[in-house]
C-alpha cells in the first residue's frame, strides 16, 4: 500500500477596495494611501480586552511582507462530533479536548493591506465563507472616521473587454449569457443581432419582457475549426448588446495561436485559488495560510494595481 506523502489543500485569496462613503450613500471617496503599518501597530500594542468585539477577536502580525489583521470568529462546539480516525470512531466532542474549559474554537482568516490604492487582500481557514464582516467592524472601531463617513468594503473587479473578444478570439466553442428583454415603441430592430431580435419577437408575443439565460455550445468541436468560426460571426452583434447590460457574458474558444481562451465580459470578481501543499506529517497551521495569502497577494500586486488605475481613468 502506497501512502500519501503530501496532502493537498485549495484555498481562495480574494481581494477588495477600501473607500469611504457617506452614511446616506449619496457620495464615495477613495481612500488614500494610508500607513497601515502605523495603524496595525497601535492595534497591535491595544489591550487584550480591546482586541474583541462581541464574538470576534482580532490580532496583528507586522513580520511579514505586509502588515496583517488576522481574525477569529467564535463559534459554538455544542452537538459538534469528532471523527477520530485512529480509533474508526465518531463521537461527541468534549469540553476538554482542547485542553481545558478555558479555550475556545474559532474560525480563523486573515486579511493583508497592501501599500497603495486602498487595497486588502483576504484569506479564510474555510474553504467557502469570503464574509468581510469581521473587518467592516474592525475598521468602523478601531479606525473610525469623520461623522457622516463609514468605510466601505468592495471586491476588486476586472472585466476582460470587447476589444479582446473581437482580436484575439479566432473562433468560439461555447458561450453563456443572461439579458432581460426591454420592450419599445420604436420599429428599429432590436440590438443584438438574430439572437436578440428573437428574443424580442418572443417578449412581443408574450407581452412582456423576459429574463433570457442561454448556454449554446458546439458539439465535437475538436473536430473543425470553422464552426467556430461562424459561431463567433454570428454572435458578433449579441455579444456587446448582453455584456451591456452587465449581467452575464462569458465565452470560451480558442485564439489565433490556437490556445484555448476564456473570456468574462462583465464585472467579476478578482479572485486567485491555489493550492497549499501540506506534507506528511505536517500540521494545519494557521501560519501555513498566512504565508499562502502573502505568496498570492505578492504575485498580484502589480495586476491589481493596474486594474484599479484602469478603473479611476
Amino acid at each position: 500500500m502506497k501512502f500519501k506523502e503530501t496532502e493537498v489543500m485549495k484555498r481562495t485569496v480574494a481581494f477588495y477596495w477600501l473607500s469611504q462613503r457617506s452614511c446616506d450613500g449619496s457620495s464615495y471617496r477613495p481612500v488614500e494611501n494610508l500607513n497601515w503599518w502605523e495603524h496595525l501597530s497601535e492595534l497591535k500594542d491595544t489591550a487584550w480586552d480591546n482586541k474583541a468585539i462581541k464574538d470576534i477577536r482580532y490580532d496583528v502580525l507586522l513580520d511579514e511582507e505586509y502588515p496583517i489583521l488576522s481574525v477569529y470568529e467564535e463559534f459554538d462546539s455544542a452537538f459538534m462530533r469528532h471523527i477520530d480516525d485512529k480509533n474508526k470512531r465518531v463521537t461527541d466532542y468534549m469540553d476538554d479536548y482542547v485542553g481545558d474549559d478555558s479555550g475556545r474554537l474559532a474560525k480563523s482568516s486573515a486579511y493583508a493591506f497592501f501599500p497603495n490604492e486602498g487595497i486588502v487582500g483576504r484569506i479564510g481557514g474555510s474553504s467557502t465563507s469570503r464574509s468581510v464582516s469581521p473587518l467592516e467592524r474592525a475598521l468602523a472601531r478601531y479606525w473610525p472616521l469623520e461623522t457622516g463617513m463609514k468605510w466601505n468594503v468592495a471586491p476588486v473587479v476586472t472585466i476582460d473587454s470587447l476589444e479582446r473578444f473581437r482580436e484575439e478570439v479566432k473562433g468560439l466553442s461555447s458561450l453563456h449569457a443572461k439579458f432581460t428583454t426591454k420592450q419599445t415603441l420604436s420599429s428599429i430592430p432590436n440590438e443584438g443581432g438574430t439572437a436578440g431580435e428573437y428574443c424580442q419577437k418572443l417578449a412581443n408575443e408574450i407581452g412582456a419582457d423576459i429574463d433570457v439565460d442561454v448556454k449554446i455550445s458546439i458539439s465535437n468541436d475538436s473536430v473543425f475549426s470553422m464552426p467556430r468560426k461562424r459561431f463567433k460571426l454570428s454572435v458578433s452583434d449579441f455579444v456587446p448588446f448582453v455584456a451591456g447590460q452587465g449581467k452575464k457574458m462569458s465565452v470560451s474558444g480558442v485564439d489565433f495561436a490556437d490556445k484555448l481562451l476564456e473570456l468574462n465580459l462583465v464585472e467579476h470578481p478578482v479572485t486567485e485559488q491555489e493550492e497549499i501543499v501540506i506534507s506528511k506529517g505536517e500540521t494545519h497551521q494557521f501560519t501555513n495560510l498566512i504565508k499562502h495569502l502573502v505568496t498570492v497577494c505578492e504575485q498580484q500586486e502589480e495586476n491589481l494595481y493596474r486594474i484599479t488605475r484602469e478603473r479611476q481613468s
